[in-house]
């Protein structure tokens, strides 16, 4: 499976989460890990997952997670299977929002195939992420992996 890891990061959290989502994946086929910044308009041909995550603030992405969306061609991501993820406070999520709500909404704008729902990991005020969810984004990106590769063969157009 060819995974593509895109993400956004202000103080580096969502980065070492990225970082260990594609750690995760890497053993099931070949992983891109990008910025959104650096991430191209279209995803590279061939590509099987699209995992993206970026801070919350103010309710929802950050300005370089928009403009990355703003960017992308519109087909870019169509078929192709996809998650989001964010950093966020230990709050409510009427009160902080979710990054990765709007993530998941603009994949499934993109006509991406959204394998699992969005998922937060927590950050502290300091900020840092909280003890345990390097863990849990490993263990998300193995439910994200199993998730794609269930499709990857429909996708593919081959029968199992």
């Amino acid at each position: 499976m060819n995974s593509l890891v895109i993400y956004a990061s202000r103080t580096g959290n969502t980065r070492h989460l990225a970082e260990a989502i594609a750690e995760t994946l890497r053993p099931r086929g070949s992983v891109h890990l990008l910025s959104v910044e650096a991430a191209p308009p279209r995803v590279p041909e061939g590509t099987d997952l699209v995992v993206i995550g970026g801070p919350t603030e103010a309710h929802g992405m950050t300005p370089p997670m928009k403009e990355f969306f703003d960017r992308l061609e519109i087909d870019a991501l169509s078929g192709i299977a996809a998650a989001g993820f964010d950093t966020r406070l230990r709050w409510p999520i009427w009160l902080s929002g979710s990054a990765a709500e709007g993530i998941v909404d603009l994949l499934n704008r993109r006509n991406a195939r959204v394998v699992v729902p969005a998922e937060s990991f927590l950050v502290t005020r300091t900020p840092v992420l909280e003890e345990g969810e390097l863990e849990r984004a490993r263990e998300w990106a193995t439910s994200v992996a199993v998730a794609a590769e269930a499709m990857v063969p429909l996708a593919a157009g081959v029968l199992a």
